[in-house]
């Protein structure tokens, strides 16, 4: 478990890393692609290209950092929404039958941003969204084949 988590870490780190290279010093968070120039490998679902096009499921780290520590939490809490909305966009997208391992870890993720979107933010759906996060990573890597 605990190496899975530090491989699902590397991956999400490395989106980061490459959305943060790419975009421009004067563009807002987010702004950018997650991974310009992406191609996905033969027979990978729709929702890799939607994910490496993204501008808003990279931004969830920083989001709930914010929102977890009070500071800025208004922002915090939109941005989560956007990466929330933009995720459930992508799911909807796929078509039925589609990598059901995949879509159900996407849709445990949704519903995990949703639960720290509530008026509380407890420790419980703080742990349910890294839980989630974790799963959706780990089933992203082989079917899309995200540089890790």
């Amino acid at each position: 478990m605990l190496s899975r988590r530090f491989v699902s870490l590397g991956l999400l780190s490395t989106l980061l890393c490459v959305s943060a290279c790419s975009a421009s010093t004067s563009s807002p968070p987010g702004a950018q692609a997650a991974l310009p120039g992406y191609e996905a490998p033969a027979g990978a679902p729709a929702l890799c290209d939607g994910l490496a096009g993204s501008v808003h499921f990279l931004d969830i780290p920083a989001a709930m950092g914010e929102l977890s520590a009070g500071v800025g939490a208004v922002d915090g809490r939109s941005r989560l929404a956007a990466a929330r909305g933009e995720l459930r966009s992508l799911v909807g997208d796929l078509p039925a039958g589609e990598d059901p391992a995949l879509r159900a870890a996407a849709d445990d993720v949704i519903t995990a941003l949703l639960a720290v979107l509530g008026p509380e933010l407890t420790d419980e759906a703080r742990a349910d969204l890294l839980t989630s996060m974790d799963e959706f990573v780990a089933q992203l890597q082989p079917a899309c084949g995200f540089p890790a």
